[in-house]
């Protein structure tokens, strides 16, 4: 990950927590067991604390420390909170028989990330990339994607489908492929945080983040669907692609 898209994240801790989605739960039951699990690129711990509803030891990494510094370890016991990256996993080898990669996996080195994952998983363990992507069928949905598309520029994302070469990665035998429907109840401001937890958006100059929050806001006071509520529900579809090692 590159520095200023660490600054981005680090300066927007706050919103992250508020805009960003959480996961579906029945997509616990989909993932294989293990009585270790690393959650790589943890953030602030969205989707650990659904891990460790397994009760399971979890090993959650995350290289920005303002961002682990959230995940809640004092009410997820069997969580342990590592800073690290995904290009360097501070875990021994084979130590694990399932590593997640939720919303994260589109950052990484692929090479480097890859050759790490390969080596803490257990023979046969899984790999399992999940990410929430905005359901753009809704119109205030695809409406508040055009904003965060005209700031993007070449930001890794994953839309742009790159990390989809792991398909064709020997190491790695496609599983199978999910998808959940999902929504996050927030106050409408978490449209608004959400926005601005976004990496891209995060490091732009002030006057630019105040055009982005004019834009965000023109959609919360005028869509039918937004206006007067009090409560509303972002929807998105989770996606859960699950590989097994190879060798």
């Amino acid at each position: 990950m590159a520095t200023s898209t660490a600054a981005g994240y680090s300066s927007r801790v706050s919103e992250y927590v508020s805009g960003r989605p959480e996961y579906p739960v029945a997509l616990l039951s989909d993932l294989p067991q293990s009585d270790t699990i690393i959650d790589l690129g943890a953030g602030t711990g969205k989707f650990t604390e659904l891990l460790a509803l397994s009760g399971k030891h979890i090993l959650a990494v995350e290289p920005i420390a303002e961002m682990a510094a959230r995940i809640p370890v004092d009410r997820l016991a069997a969580v342990e909170v590592l800073i690290g990256s995904a290009e360097s996993i501070p875990a021994p080898d084979r130590v694990a028989g399932l590593v997640c990669c939720a919303t994260a996996f589109h950052w990484f080195d692929y090479e480097k990330a890859t050759r790490e994952i390969f080596r803490v998983l257990k023979p046969n363990g899984a790999l399992a990339l999940i990410w929430n992507v905005r359901d753009e069928r809704v119109p205030w949905v695809a409406a508040f994607s055009r904003i965060m598309d005209g700031y993007a520029s070449d930001t890794p994302r994953q839309s742009t489908g790159k990390w989809r070469v792991i398909f064709d990665d020997a190491r790695f035998r496609h599983l199978e492929s999910k998808s959940y429907p999902f929504s996050q109840s927030m106050p409408p401001s978490g449209i608004m945080d959400r926005a601005l937890s976004t990496s891209f958006i995060a490091v732009l100059p002030s006057e630019e983040q105040d055009r982005v929050r004019t834009a965000v806001d023109s959609i919360i006071q005028n869509d039918p669907a937004l206006i007067g509520h009090h409560i509303v529900a972002f929807p998105y579809v989770t996606e859960l692609h699950l590989f097994v090692k190879q060798g």
